[in-house]
């Protein structure tokens, strides 16, 4: 059976997913009789864990962007000895590496 604080725990980060705000998750909590230090440290460790999966997996887009772009750089440098398809390799997967490292840009920042 799942303790107060594990309920708590839960119902904080469904609120969080479903885009509610801080003030009222707070507010809530406190209609639902907890105590307000008890909400206020639960709000803030659940935003904290939010954040943290967020700049976990911004931080992972960017090493995949960074990959990306230098596998881009190595290719271009192959098909411009051989003379292939020079141009979609230069703008085409460096514009995806750049796009994906900026996309895990946003969520780390």
């Amino acid at each position: 059976m799942p303790t107060q604080q594990e309920t708590m725990q839960n119902h904080v980060s469904g609120m969080l997913e479903s885009g509610r705000m801080r003030d009222e998750i707070a507010i809530e909590l406190l209609k639902k009789g907890f105590e307000e230090n008890e909400v206020k440290s639960f709000v803030d460790e659940a935003i904290k864990l939010r954040h943290d999966a967020n700049r976990t997996r911004g931080m992972q887009l960017v090493v995949s962007g960074a990959i990306v772009c230098f596998l881009s750089f190595l290719l271009t440098i192959t098909s411009s000895f051989s003379h292939g398809s020079f141009p979609y390799v230069l703008y085409g997967l460096t514009s995806v590496g750049i796009g994906i490292a900026f996309v895990g840009l946003m969520k780390v920042f």
